[in-house]
């Protein structure tokens, strides 16, 4: 019997990786399905944010690797009518979409799907898109086309995809009557326990995340500035996707009292995560919004405690001792939090650090989220 064909459409991949979450969430997704369909990713050839093409990369034709066949676009020749036609010719069962506001890979596909050029059922994973937060950036053109989809039903004949509760009250909140399928993210990372010193007075804090205002890096160095008498260390990793906005950061960090010392050490490549988040003591990422968040989910299974705000799924963290999920609203709390980590001894953190690994350990079945997945794409929800 043929697999089931399953095309995935996101705009930037591998080897890039300024992306994010998505390109983490869609390599995962693929090392789990991959024998189960017959995958199709088709992507651009560039990384977020960058006019370099991927050198090791051949653009505009097939390439088969471990099962699964990869189409990298190039800009010359993403055109509607090429774009249509590679979709025609696979002609998959199911066509994936990996965010809302993406033209070539979301809209575009969605208008498509309305005209009946293409007869492939259409599920779209907004990817956090559709959150308060996100909505927030750009937000005029983004209130103008939900009200014009709105008015003309583009979204009538679309499946959502949503990784969690509150996004699907996102979406909800705009398409009232969407089919909505809840089904958490993937991420195949090891989970692996590490033993860490940790002295008293000093804390070794780090973030991990696109450096863009949505994520809230600018409102991490507020906190640290109010931090008394503690030595800390707060290392960022990330692309920067908003070169105004980091100027902004640097500014605060050369403004930094001289007891907390703010490093920058760029773009972390996939295989290097772990073993770095293992460098550290505690996650700080007080992001606007998160559908999932890899990197939280990377430093609990890294044996790493987080300090994040409430507006993620993991809410449920400093009930089972494995972090902190603080609302925004409450600065002081941020401050007293860091300042009472930071005086902890290595017997007080090991409670929580070994917290951490039981609590993502409990949270995330694989085998049991491959199986949903497989639903999913099958139709059977």
């Amino acid at each position: 019997m043929s697999k089931k064909k399953l095309s995935i459409l996101i705009d930037w991949y591998l080897p890039g990786t300024k992306a994010g979450g998505p390109v983490r969430s869609i390599f995962s997704l693929i090392a789990l399905l991959k024998n189960e369909f017959d995958i199709h990713l088709i992507t651009t050839n560039q990384d977020l944010g960058s006019n370099e093409t991927y050198t090791d990369v051949k653009a505009n034709e097939w390439i088969n690797k471990e099962g699964v066949s990869y189409y990298y676009f190039s800009k010359d020749h993403l055109t509607k009518e090429n774009l249509k036609q590679l979709l025609l010719e696979i002609n998959s069962d199911v066509i994936y979409l990996n965010s809302f506001w993406s033209y070539w890979f979301s809209i575009f596909i969605v208008q498509l799907k309305n005209q009946g050029e293409v007869n492939s059922e259409i599920i779209l994973a907004p990817r956090g898109m559709l959150g308060k937060g996100a909505l927030n950036i750009k937000s005029l053109k983004k209130k103008i086309y939900i009200r014009l989809s709105k008015v003309k039903n583009f979204y009538k004949n679309i499946h959502f995809h949503a990784t969690n509760t509150q996004e699907e009250s996102d979406i909800k909140q705009f398409y009232s009557k969407a089919k909505i399928s809840v089904l958490e993210n993937v991420n195949n990372a090891t989970s692996f326990k590490i033993e860490k010193e940790k002295k008293p007075g000093l804390i070794s804090l780090f973030y991990l995340s696109r450096i863009s205002k949505v994520k809230n890096l600018h409102f991490a160095l507020a906190i640290l500035s109010k931090v008394e008498k503690y030595m800390v260390e707060y290392t960022i990793y990330g692309n920067i996707e908003d070169e105004a906005y980091w100027n902004e950061c640097q500014q605060q960090i050369k403004e930094l009292p001289v007891h907390i010392k703010v490093i920058y050490k760029g773009e972390l490549p996939f295989h290097d995560v772990q073993k770095t988040i293992a460098k550290h003591h505690y996650l700080f990422l007080p992001t606007t919004n998160e559908n999932f968040g890899h990197s939280i989910v990377e430093s609990l299974m890294s044996s790493c405690p987080v300090i994040i705000s409430d507006q993620t799924p993991w809410n449920d963290i400093e009930k089972n001792g494995a972090g902190f999920a603080l609302s925004l609203h409450t600065k002081g709390k941020f401050i007293k939090t860091i300042e009472e980590c930071a005086a902890m001894n290595t017997i007080e953190y090991k409670k929580q650090s070994d917290a951490a690994l039981n609590y993502i350990n409990k949270k995330i079945n694989l085998s049991l989220i491959n199986q949903k997945y497989i639903q999913l794409f099958n139709g059977k929800r």
